[in-house]
């Protein structure tokens, strides 16, 4: 591995091969750059670590593998080892795709697995490829080819049609300063973005600018990931339950559903799920590791999870559920209505909202269609070039229901659900909610409580606009109002509406950055938007 006359091939996580990668230039522990997780694996050939510590150098791209030693780091990996391999030495799509396989265990920082996705499949030290050249592939491994799954590099983009190119500069007409704050990013943090903006219903700017993936433009009608930003949609879905008196958040869970209640979860109610103060931390979020997967593993991990018991007389703290709590709340829509959620979503909310191009999950045929053009997340490591990454774009993650996460649609549609709600309920297909509903949903139910991500209030399912308490709990703009609601996506998307100025606001950049870079940027632009229409 380490000359061009060694050829010998050895088992991944040997001694042999231990050793090999310990004489390989190793991270620096000690910076921010370098991130650890320890590997555990389920099945390990005789002759191999079951149990290792890895470190990869987001920066430099160095890769450092050993035995497991001393207290483990955040982030814990369980995994057969035809899956470490992918982990380790696979190709882009396998890596993400050990997702899906329904036998991995994640428990930790999550997010930090796109960050190492990205370092490993740029390689900038060339480390992963002098692995790989010298590493059996075991059996249900995936050998990565030559060149990448995705190419490295976002590229100069490629030339939008006449009609894209018009749609952005009426934007630019309309919002300047907006768009310049858009072009700015597109290029350097991200390869592409998706924008829409509407003023008391009428649309200001719908367009796209940049790269969807290598090759692809972004335009108005490209389908980006909406991430959490779908989460809104099954609180609307509740909340028309909740109205018709089917539903009371305040009960237990598993007062709808008796098998909810194993493993200490017997009084955890769905508003401290759609409150994210239920007691599961957000490092053990039971579907991590299969979030993707088949529906009958994610259904017995979310159901037979053990969650921590609070102490007597403790507050609730705030626990963000990435998927296990939507997951959870979806299940009850079978049981109050008898429809499953994308069926209701669809048939309740898509429709009379006029949002027939967004797809709660994709078919076999959709992506069939169009699956290969579909935006892809990119992920930048400490300020490097954005690295395409394939998480919830393979074929697995797109046609399986993640409520909450893997919707897609134009973020024009997404608007129309805003607007919904600015509207008091009304849509052109007819009324989804009552006023009453829509200030129920829209309403703090959760106060109180804040954590270091800048969260603090919260409705049901809706993060709320919280500037009122400080800079560092700004949600959506520094002028937004207190009564702005809304989601974000995880460091790449945010959507709101703004009942004082009738503002509704949908944004993605498809290129992920590190928290504090992407909140410097989605503020820049937002508060562009509220100068631009005279809103500040």
């Amino acid at each position: 591995m380490t000359s061009g006359t060694d050829t010998t091939t050895r088992a991944l996580l040997s001694a042999d091969w231990l050793a090999t990668a310990g004489r390989l230039p190793a991270p620096d522990p000690a910076p921010r750059s370098t991130v650890a997780y320890r590997l555990t694996v389920t099945d390990p050939p005789p002759g191999t670590a079951p149990v290792t510590d890895v470190l990869v150098d987001l920066a430099g791209g160095r890769l450092g593998v050993s035995r497991a030693a001393g207290e483990p780091p955040g982030l814990l990996i369980t995994a057969p080892y035809a899956a470490a391999y992918d982990l380790l030495l696979g190709p882009a799509r396998a890596r993400v795709e050990i997702l899906e396989r329904g036998d991995v265990r994640v428990v930790g920082n999550f997010s930090l697995l796109f960050f190492i996705d990205a370092a490993l499949e740029r390689d900038r030290a060339g480390q992963v490829a002098a692995l790989r050249e010298g590493t059996a592939v075991p059996p249900g491994a995936v050998r990565a080819p030559g060149a990448r799954g995705v190419p490295r590099e976002h590229g100069d983009g490629v030339a939008a049609s006449p009609s894209d190119a018009e749609a952005v500069e009426r934007a630019a007409q309309n919002l300047p300063r907006t768009v310049r704050e858009l072009r700015r990013e597109v290029g350097d943090s991200t390869p592409g973005a998706q924008f829409y903006v509407s003023l008391d219903g009428k649309t200001v700017a719908d367009a796209g600018l940049g790269t969807a993936r290598p090759g692809v433009a972004m335009t108005a009608d490209s389908m980006p990931l909406w991430y959490c930003c779908a989460k809104p949609l099954l609180s609307v879905a509740l909340g028309r339950l909740w109205e018709r008196g089917d539903f009371d958040p305040y009960l237990p869970v598993a007062h709808y559903l008796p098998e909810f209640a194993a493993g200490g979860k017997t009084a955890i109610t769905s508003m401290e799920l759609l409150t994210h103060t239920a007691p599961v931390p957000t490092g053990q979020d039971p579907l991590h590791g299969v979030v993707g997967a088949a529906d009958e593993v994610r259904l017995r991990r979310a159901f037979e999870a053990v969650v921590p018991q609070r102490e007597p007389g403790t507050p609730a703290g705030i626990n963000y559920s990435q998927w296990w709590a939507w997951f959870v709340l979806a299940r009850l829509l079978p049981v109050l209505d008898g429809r499953d959620y994308g069926a209701y979503v669809e048939e309740e909310i898509l429709r009379p909202c006029g949002m027939d191009r967004t797809r709660v999950y994709l078919t076999p045929e959709d992506y069939d269609a169009y699956g290969e053009r579909l935006p892809l997340i990119h992920v930048s490591n400490l300020g490097d070039t954005p690295q395409p990454t394939w998480f919830w774009s393979t074929r697995g993650a797109t046609t399986h229901c993640i409520p909450g996460v893997n919707t897609r649609g134009p973020l024009s549609d997404l608007g129309r659900l805003l607007e919904m709600l600015l509207a008091a309920g009304a849509a052109p297909g007819g009324r989804v909610l009552s006023p009453t509903s829509v200030a129920a949903l829209t309403g703090r139910h959760r106060t109180g409580v804040r954590d270091r991500y800048g969260n603090a209030d919260w409705g049901f399912g809706l993060r709320l606009e919280c500037a009122s308490l400080g800079e560092e709990f700004v949600s959506f703009s520094r002028h937004a109002s207190p009564r702005a609601f809304g989601h974000d996506g995880l460091w790449t998307a945010t959507a709101f509406a703004d009942p004082e100025t009738r503002l509704a606001v949908a944004l993605h950049l498809n290129g992920k950055v590190e928290h504090e870079r992407h909140q410097e940027r989605m503020f820049r632009i937002t508060d562009a938007v509220h100068h631009d229409l005279g809103l500040v």
